[in-house]
Parts: structure tokens; sequence; C-alpha cells
């Protein structure tokens, strides 16, 4: 009985400590804009394939408290304004020169899940202007989705994408990819961090990277054993 009650511990307490990271954070915006008008984002926190959007007051630790990025060509980035909606935050920019924009945010939360360091990112690429082509080449974050090609893929077409760290491909990173009709599967990167697949159905979907490693440090003040990243990246298909 004490080994029963022992091992039913441990299992409680491991969900409880990898619970928050099977959430993920992703930002919402159309992967094409227009010039001189302004382009709306949305941030979630949640399961996407599930259509479960937390309340923005009940999200892990101090997420809710992230900084979303926009990354205009030729220039330095800039911290977007945002408005609590209840169950997600909502922004706005107005592009003013044709060229790729990318929106993105990299939190970790102040507490850990247990003995891990939880680390929450998104990247978004939003293209305004006819020539204007995807280059990630001065977004290089710890962890990222790089879609291949154009953003504007249509049902039952392969897309591609590459998991790259820093600018460094993620050789067999873990990838789930979500759509809003509940489907959802996992794929492993191949050996230069390229995932490929077939998008079955029209609409949205969430791509989302993760690495676990067991890497000590500390963080606010605190020593944890390991580390998880999870990062992601919104396209519509049409």
């Amino acid at each position: 009985m004490k080994i029963l009650i022992s091992f039913f511990t441990f299992l409680t307490v491991l969900l409880c400590s990898h619970s928050s990271h099977a959430h993920a954070l992703w930002i919402e915006s159309s992967s094409y804009g227009t010039l001189n008008q302004s382009h709306e984002v949305k941030v979630y926190y949640g399961e996407f394939a599930t259509n479960e959007r937390d309340q923005v007051d009940k999200w892990y630790s101090d997420v809710k408290d992230f900084s979303l990025m926009l990354h205009a060509p030729g220039q330095e980035p800039v911290k977007l304004q945002l408005t609590n909606q209840g169950d997600h935050f909502s922004g706005s920019f107005q592009p003013t020169a044709a060229g790729t924009y990318f929106l993105s945010i990299v939190k970790a939360p102040k507490d850990l899940g247990g003995k891990t360091k939880y680390e929450f990112s998104s990247l978004v690429p939003v293209i305004v202007g006819k020539s204007a082509t995807l280059d990630y080449k001065n977004v290089k974050s710890p962890l990222q989705i790089e879609l291949l090609g154009a953003a504007n893929a249509k049902k039952g077409q392969r897309i591609q994408a590459k998991i790259t760290s820093f600018g460094k491909a993620v050789p067999q990173a873990k990838v789930s990819v979500f759509s809003t009709t509940g489907w959802g599967k996992e794929f492993v990167a191949d050996e230069h961090g390229i995932l490929t697949f077939d998008a079955i159905w029209a609409g949205p979907y969430v791509l989302e990277a993760s690495t676990f490693a067991e890497t000590a440090g500390e963080h606010e003040g605190k020593a944890y054993a390991s580390t998880w990243q999870g990062s992601t990246t919104f396209i519509t298909v049409k």
C-alpha cells in the first residue's frame, strides 16, 4: 500500500509540475497587411486545437506581462500597446513601408514548474507589398518557427517550416501542428530542423515547437534543474 501511495503521489506531482506547458502562447494575425492601413493583432494563451482560450487573469504565473514586439523592415523593434479583452490581448499597427514585418514574444514566467524553467515564445510574419518575401535573417529568438516559402498556403498544399535557435537549425525538434477542426499531430523535424506537413483542411493553424533539456541554472532567484521552451507560429490556409 505504501508503494502504491508513493507512486500515485509521484505521478500527481509530475503532472502538476508540467501542466502549465501543456498550454501555449500564440499570436493571431493575418499573414498579409496593407500599406498605411491598421493591421490587427491578438494574443492568446490556452489550447488552440480545442478552442480553449484562457481568461487573462487565469494565465500561468506572470505570462500576461509579456511584451509584443514589432519588427518593421529596416527599423529597431518597438513594443506594441495592447488592450486586455478578457480572454486575449489585442492591438494593432500601421505598415508604412513595403516589406516583411514580424510580431514576436519571448516570455519566461517568473515561477518555475517544479524544478523546470519555462519559456513561451511566438513569432508571426506579416507581408506588406507584392514583392515582399519571407526573410527571417534579422529576427533571431531562443526558439522560433520559420515558414519556408509563401505564407499564403492553400488547402492540400505541402507546407514546410524550419525550427531555429538564434539563427541555427534545431535538428529533430518536436513540432505539433494544430487545426481549428480539432485535428492535431506531432512531428519530428529532420536533421536540418525542417518540418513538412500537408494542409488537409482550410482555416487557421498553429504550429508549436518544443524543446526540453536537463540544464541547471537560476531564474528569478530560484534554482532550476531543467528547461522547457515552447514556440508557436500562426498561419491561415485558404
